[in-house]
């Protein structure tokens, strides 16, 4: 995940401090798409505990079976999975310590994340500047990489000011790169991954809304959303996209709703097409391909379905997508409240595909009996299946704070991969 905040010693973190200071389907022989139950039904994989030890906004490697995450002591740590069963190795995720004095998800309000390239995989985070205090302007963007057979660290800057950054995805790319964050609002930067001094400004980041920015899968482009005024002077998030190599900024949306959590990646049901979602008033996905319209050989992208959250839970969060034997998913957290960092109300996690004819939102969990806050939901792939991970607590009261209940896992019940 990954959260627009301003200076960590100014007034306000935006969105993650409110979320994190108050931290102290599997559906059986059925696929998603032969699902026909109401929308208050959930499909049947049991909630799996993973550990019991804390471990927040973690990031996975699929191809090496492996997750990133830092602790609130600030250590930097890599945690193995048994890609048979989906466990982590050792059970508490600390298999290898990778660096100290390294921020925790909370002062900026994002953790590690992968950064992929024909070097293979790498980690970029924001560290503290050594003998200084842990302020934002002491922080800056460091890399650690597999060096000797040891994973090592060190900054790519020694300047400050700089965090939350985000790597390039392409693991056969000879120049991976990284966007991150300045030290006030919302603006972002985008740079090599080796060298932070030939960085440049994303045009109209500093309208960025809901601090959502990544890169796009195979492309050197960034898909975030930013405000749009329109001649009434209101203004409108819409979804944008800025390719790196040629400095062109692309609106690609110019439709209702409130916009957030922009996604693209290559849809194999789409012909390997790219196409791109975006969460609407956290109440919908919007999902979106270029297509020629009218038969002009004109190709513009357009919003081809729209996926509502179900009646019972009418509020969405944290949506991410994923491909499984031919199919797109989005897999999300549901929830009956407006806020998203709520801890009081409980949440559930859900999937649904992209496809027009077939797309429901399924709930993967219940509350029926167990009721838990569950937040920032990743995929893992296993032999048998895509399982999703997620942090659980018990909720807060009126007289009590939320607890943590550890990392959890639930079957998607998709199945394992289908060798062709």
């Amino acid at each position: 995940m990954v959260y627009s905040a301003e200076s960590r010693d100014g007034n306000t973190l935006k969105n993650a401090i409110v979320f994190f200071s108050l931290l102290m389907f599997g559906l059986n022989a059925l696929t998603l798409q032969e699902a026909t139950a109401k929308d208050e039904e959930t499909y049947g994989a049991s909630e799996i505990q993973v550990t019991a030890d804390e471990i927040i906004d973690a990031e996975y490697d699929q191809e090496n079976a492996r997750f990133t995450f830092t602790d609130r002591n600030r250590n930097l740590w890599i945690g193995n999975i048994d890609p048979l069963t989906g466990d982590f190795l050792p059970p508490n995720g600390r298999a290898i310590l990778v660096d100290t004095n390294a921020a925790f998800v909370t002062d900026f309000g994002n953790g590690p994340e992968w950064l992929f390239s024909n070097q293979g995989a790498e980690i970029v985070y924001s560290k503290y500047l050594p003998d200084q205090p842990l302020l934002s302007k002491n922080a800056n963007i460091a890399k650690a990489a597999l060096s000797g057979g040891n994973w090592v660290g060190d900054f790519l800057s020694t300047s400050g000011g700089r965090s939350s950054p985000i790597g390039s995805l392409d693991k056969y790319d000879t120049n991976p790169r990284i966007h991150y964050q300045g030290v006030i609002g919302s603006t972002f930067y985008w740079s090599g991954s080796d060298d932070l001094t030939l960085e440049e400004k994303v045009p109209d980041s500093s309208k960025m809304v809901g601090g959502n920015r990544r890169w796009v899968p195979e492309m050197s482009a960034i898909i975030f959303t930013a405000e749009v005024e329109d001649t009434n002077g209101n203004a409108t998030p819409q979804v944008f996209l800025y390719h790196t190599d040629t400095k062109i900024l692309e609106q690609l949306t110019n439709d209702d709703g409130g916009k957030e959590e922009a996604y693209m990646w290559k849809a194999p049901e789409h012909n390997n097409e790219y196409v791109f979602f975006v969460m609407i008033d956290r109440t919908k996905l919007r999902v979106y391909r270029k297509i020629d319209t009218n038969g002009e050989g004109l190709y513009k992208w357009t919003a081809i379905n729209t996926i509502d959250a179900p009646k019972a839970m009418p509020y969405i969060w944290s949506p991410e997508p994923f491909t499984h034997n031919g199919k797109s998913y989005i897999f999300l957290v549901l929830s009956a409240s407006e806020s998203p960092y709520s801890m009081l109300a409980p949440s559930q996690i859900g999937l649904t595909s992209i496809d027009s004819k077939l797309a429901d939102i399924r709930f993967l969990t219940s509350n029926s009996e167990i009721k838990r806050v569950r937040m920032d939901p990743e995929v893992f792939i296993t032999s048998e299946s895509p399982y999703i991970y997620y942090n659980r607590y018990f909720p807060a009261t009126a007289k009590s704070a939320s607890v943590q209940d550890g990392v959890w896992r639930v079957d998607t019940g998709l199945g394992p991969v289908l060798v062709p």
